[in-house]
């Protein structure tokens, strides 16, 4: 019998992840080798809670209100992407340094996990094939289902917390009657961030805090941060991609794969050649600054085509659809779809709540047909639908219903 037949008899659970810690300045990440039980693995304490520790105002003042309403606190750090200089040269990761202070400040244990492989290829590299496809992808929904509440939930339980917390401005709450999690905005009106939370299981909403659900606005939580570290409550919110410098995701692209900037055709809605472009990635969805060439009258993107490299112009009325078609959808009520469903939907994060009905629509699909046609819905972005304030499901757009 060999060593790991041994363990595999014995019920083992094996656990890979880094522990990290500084020597001369530098960052050294250890890879640790845990064996434990499955029976002790299920021992995980309730009143024990990792804290996504990202270094920022939001995730320090959630470790904070936790710890003071009495739980076990941990902080884990996730390490998913290289830093890099203007240079272009890896540097050591200001916020892994900022995340440490904070744990010590709080008085609580600090672990870095290193996901760098998981997201280059869950996230990264989907980002990139998103975009050569002609689509406008998310990255922050994938992200939240298979990184934030998938491995860190993972890393949590690693270290036998049964709860894991982010600084999203969201409500999680169990409903008795249903038996199911719903998810709620945040009372403060300009953070709507449940809508990246729409594709959580029912499995990880019932492992997840979210202690900022509450505060009214992003000033009041940096209000409370002050009492915590100084520093740390000036910081100015991130915008954008994380992974990305400056925001400047052509760059990246073309970093990437050469061709997310090759020159194309512009055409009109049949067909004709009417101008060039630099590339696909540069364009969206019902855009119609910085198109790089001069038409008599305002011209819209319509389409990207990215088979034959060519992205279609039109006038605005062109760019309006009745409804949607949308791939792997998730609900919070019920696992599938059966009927019609009447709901508000966001076609993006920051859009207009639209008023719509969902409906089957064959395998790990559904229908959304608009009560009026909307303008610039972008194939590759989530779709989420809203109950008032509750968040009751979400899908990726697939494509487009014109008439």
């Amino acid at each position: 019998m060999t060593f790991l037949d041994f363990l595999w008899n014995r019920k083992s659970l094996f656990l890979l992840f880094y522990v990290t810690f500084e020597y001369q300045g530098i960052i050294i990440a250890i890879l640790i080798l845990n064996i434990i039980s499955i029976g002790d693995r299920m021992k995980l304490s309730k009143n024990k809670v990792a804290v996504g520790l990202s270094g920022g105002v939001d995730s320090t003042v959630a470790a904070y209100l936790l710890k003071k309403q009495g739980y076990d606190v941990i902080g884990i750090t996730m390490f998913l992407f290289d830093v890099l200089d203007e240079e272009g040269n890896i540097i050591k990761p200001k916020f892994i340094e900022d995340a440490k202070r904070i744990a010590e400040i709080l008085n609580i244990p600090h672990y870095v996990v290193d996901y760098r492989d998981t997201f280059e290829a869950t996230i990264k590299k989907e980002f990139v094939k998103e975009y050569l496809r002609g689509r406008t992808p998310n990255p922050c929904v994938t992200c939240n289902r298979i990184i934030k509440y998938g491995k860190l939930l993972e890393s949590a339980h690693s270290l036998g917390a049964y709860y894991i917390a982010t600084g999203h401005y969201a409500i999680i709450q169990y409903d008795e009657k249903l038996k199911r999690y719903r998810i709620y905005k945040g009372e403060a009106e300009k953070k709507d961030q449940a809508y990246v939370l729409h594709s959580l299981s029912q499995k990880q909403s019932k492992h997840i805090l979210l202690p900022l659900g509450s505060f009214k606005s992003k000033e009041e939580v940096r209000k409370l941060a002050t009492k915590i570290d100084s520093q740390i409550s000036e910081k100015k919110d991130s915008i954008g991609i994380c992974f990305i410098s400056n925001n400047d995701y052509v760059s990246y692209l073309a970093s990437y794969d050469s061709n997310a900037v090759k020159q194309g055709n512009f055409v009109d809605m049949k067909g004709n050649i009417i101008g060039k472009h630099k590339g696909i990635v540069k364009y969206t969805i019902g855009q119609r600054r910085g198109l790089g060439e001069y038409f008599n009258k305002p011209m819209f993107v319509v389409e990207i085509n990215a088979e034959k490299n060519e992205v279609v112009l039109g006038e605005d009325e062109d760019t309006y659809s009745i409804g949607l078609i949308a791939k792997n959808p998730f609900f919070t009520h019920f696992d599938k779809l059966d009927g019609v469903l009447k709901v508000k939907a966001k076609v993006c994060q920051w859009g207009w709540y639209l008023p719509a009905t969902v409906l089957p629509f064959g395998d790990r699909k559904i229908k959304v047909i608009f009560n009026r046609k909307e303008r610039s819905i972008a194939p590759g972005q989530a779709v989420v639908f809203y109950n008032g304030n509750e968040v009751i499901g979400g899908a990726t757009i697939d494509s487009v219903i014109k008439d």
